[in-house]
């Protein structure tokens, strides 16, 4: 006689917990998650039932001998192992395989909760037998059909002894009807809904797996109102002993506070962020706030910020390094903690970001399906938005379009400097008109900085540097090449000892003992040369007496501009705006002739002091006749994502990242200089990441570099290298090698 008992089968070994045990905690999760959305999200009952028939049956292929050899370490058990979720989908595809072909995107979630959906899935599984008791698959038949029976919701197989049974054949025999059968399901117009259909199977399957594997709880939800932000903001103040009486949010951060899209132009110094917490105060109880930024050093600069007005447990920050970022603050995230991985799908209630960590889901990468689906009913506030050059602005544009249709995400979109023409963009985009659009008015018509011309490059700057450095006061000068930056720092080296060089070719240890060093050097408010590139437009909260700055775009300016008398309490802080060289028109602005038309616009007004109207309307002439719609990076960036999806029948993973860029002119890779070769053999990969720099590929073209025997995806450059100057390029005249003692920080 069978039995149906089953507790013999297991699921996990350390700690012991049986396949039932299992399932039973996933189809719990996922009933509460079921709960927490099924009246916004508005689907139908049979979405319901399938989704729980696919954390019903997920894990059933753990029954085969195939997985419990492995489990149980039985002789031989390694020549015998298949995935687990291919017999689980093949199980289910066997017992009906009518309801699969009419319906297929649960089944799809079930073959690909543990690994990417592509052509080639589970094809290392096809020189294997598959093993199967006949009293195993009978017992838990039996008791996986009471589960869904006293459910609700039955599932219509196995109901006659002799079906639903698996072949005994070689699992290439399997592997066939898996390619050419079910595969093939994904027919070519297959359609963004139905990826939205899938996105919710995957993502709520996935979540509840890892809630119980974790043997954890679901996040909890979480709400705050404008008086719990005031509450925490008069806290921040008080502890950097600033005034706190009569604190009341500005009008500008008050208008802020309206329901839907919304965009809020307004200066530095307006308290944007502030205005977007404000607005993101709307949120219920499971939604999430997504802020998304440039840069990483803005990321970590606004999550080291927000964690003052937020429990640190309901906060992310999520880009490339940022998981080296906090082991950095935090000694109790450590490397094995799967808290990143639950941290970059949008897991905490709020998640700071670079925008790349949002963009990445369009092109099907990564964990697309789970933090698509965390950005149901989301907040996300996307900041200095005039940044970004057109590719990945039409790529933000298509994604504001997707999430707001298909998954009800609201946007606050705040700038500084706004041409006109983006403004209506955005509107546009938002389905919002000047209704929607908040400005600070109280600060337009205030100015901070004379703004004068210099009809030299920047070697003709030099007497007015000294001069500056001269009378004690902090002097930024920014260039728009990291050589050039290079040259001027060792040019002005002399005149002064407290000098730095700024620019994107340090490593990363160094490019933050840098950023370090330049706030500490704030704080003293002590005479200070930075010579800098464009990076110190968006990166750093710092305050100087004078800048002088290579011609760039008009908005570039501005940007760079609000690093001089941020407080607006300096008299007779200058921009000072020299040419720029020839070569920076075809290498980085190449786009129209927004140069020319910037010099001669500030040739104009060469002397005056500027408010922030008038920089605004300066903005818009650089820009009059520039139409970003018409562009055809635009017109790429917006198209890309429908052109990428339809290639992987919208559902899909995209494992070709390189092939799928969130940035316009992504041509960099990150490298290790060769001089630190010996001292990082034998180190761990996170200590490694912290000596990589990114370069740009032509500049590696006739490069030398060797991989890591360790670990081969990193590469050593053979290069110059020092902390004070960065990276240099070597040249044919110039090859001599390091042989320096290298110390590592670990």
């Amino acid at each position: 006689m069978m039995t149906t008992n089953i507790d013999h089968l297991l699921a996990k070994s350390d700690p012991q917990e049986t396949v039932m045990q299992h399932t039973d905690e996933v189809v719990k999760a996922w009933q509460a998650l079921r709960e927490r959305y099924a009246t916004d999200l508005d689907l139908p009952d049979e979405f319901w039932q399938r989704g729980y028939w696919s954390a019903l049956f997920h894990d059933f292929g753990k029954i085969c001998g195939n997985f419990q050899d492995m489990i149980y370490k039985k002789p031989g058990w390694l020549n015998r192992t298949v995935r687990h979720e291919f017999l689980s989908g093949m199980f289910i595809f066997f017992a009906n395989p009518e309801e699969v072909k009419r319906h297929p995107l649960w089944v799809f979630a079930v073959f690909s909760h543990h690994k990417p959906l592509t052509d080639l899935l589970f094809q290392d599984n096809r020189d294997k037998t598959l093993v199967l008791s006949e009293a195993d698959f009978a017992a838990a038949k039996t008791v996986f059909l009471e589960r869904s029976r006293v459910a609700g919701v039955p599932f219509p197989l196995w109901e006659k002894d002799q079906s639903g049974k698996m072949p005994r054949v070689p699992m290439d025999g399997l592997y066939k009807v898996f390619y050419e059968k079910i595969l093939n399901l994904m027919p070519k117009d297959f359609t963004a809904g139905q990826r939205t259909e899938y996105i919710f199977h995957k993502a709520m399957l996935n979540i509840a797996d890892w809630t119980a594997s974790a043997h954890r709880e679901l996040p909890s939800g979480w709400t705050f109102d404008p008086d719990f932000l005031e509450k925490k903001i008069i806290q921040k103040l008080q502890k950097e002993n600033k005034p706190v009486e009569n604190f009341q949010f500005l009008k500008f951060q008050q208008d802020c506070l309206r329901p839907g899209c919304t965009m809020a132009v307004a200066p530095t110094g307006s308290g944007k962020t502030e205005a977007a917490l404000l607005w993101a105060s709307q949120k219920r109880e499971f939604e999430k706030i997504i802020y998304l930024l440039p840069t990483r050093v803005t990321s970590n600069a606004i999550y080291q910020r927000l964690i003052q007005y937020f429990e640190k447990d309901r906060c992310a920050v999520v880009h490339s390094s940022a998981l080296f970022f906090q082991k950095e603050i935090d000694d109790r995230y450590a490397a094995d903690d799967r808290g990143y991985l639950l941290d970059k799908t949008f897991f905490k209630d709020v998640s700071v970001c670079t925008v790349d960590q949002v963009l990445t889901q369009g092109f099907n990468l990564g964990f697309w399906e789970i933090k698509t689906f965390h950005l149901f009913r989301a907040k996300v506030i996307i900041d200095e938005i005039h940044l970004y050059e057109p590719y990945t602005l039409g790529l933000i544009v298509s994604t504001i379009s997707f999430l707001r249709t298909e998954f009800k995400a609201e946007f606050f979109i705040m700038t500084a400097t706004m041409p006109h023409k983006l403004l209506a963009l955005l509107q546009k985009t938002l389905d919002i008109g000047d209704a929607g659009t908040v400005r600070d008015h109280q600060l337009l018509d205030k100015s901070r900085n004379i703004f004068e011309v210099r009809e030299t490059e920047s070697d003709g700057i030099e007497t007015e540097v000294k001069k500056w450095l001269s009378q004690k006061k902090k002097v930024l000068v920014v260039v728009n090449t990291v050589d050039e930056a290079i040259r001027l720092y060792e040019k002005y080296k002399p005149y002064t000892p407290h000098i730095m060089c700024y620019h994107s070719r340090f490593i990363q240890l160094d490019r933050q003992e840098k950023e370090k060093m330049i706030l500490e050097r704030e704080k003293t408010g002590e005479s200070f040369l930075l010579v800098a590139t464009q990076v110190v437009e968006v990166s750093l909260d710092i305050d100087f007496d004078v800048l002088f700055t290579e011609n760039a775009p008009m908005d570039a300016l501005i940007q760079r501009a609000g690093r001089v008398n941020r407080g607006r309490k300096k008299e007779g802080s200058k921009v000072i705006v020299f040419k720029h060289q020839p070569m920076v028109e075809e290498l980085i602005y190449a786009r129209e002739d927004f140069l020319t038309k910037t010099f001669d616009l500030l040739r104009e007004k060469n002397g005056q002091k500027l408010t922030e109207r008038e920089l605004t309307e300066l903005v818009d002439k650089v820009y009059e006749n520039y139409n970003v719609e018409a562009d055809e990076s635009y017109q790429l960036g917006l198209n890309i994502y429908t052109e990428i999806q339809r290639g992987l029948h919208f559902i899909k993973d995209n494992t070709g990242l390189q092939e799928s860029y969130t940035r316009e002119g992504l041509d960099t890779e990150s490298i290790i200089p060769d001089k630190f070769y010996e001292a990082l053999q034998g180190a761990k990969q996170e200590v490694k990441h912290k000596y990589e720099v990114s370069v740009r590929k032509p500049k590696l073209k006739w490069a030398t570099w060797r991989k890591d025997p360790e670990h081969d995806w990193f590469k050593y450059l053979d290069c110059f290298y020092d902390n004070e100057t960065g990276l240099k390029f070597k040249t044919k005249g110039n090859k001599e090698k390091y042989h320096e003692s290298i110390t590592i920080s670990t």
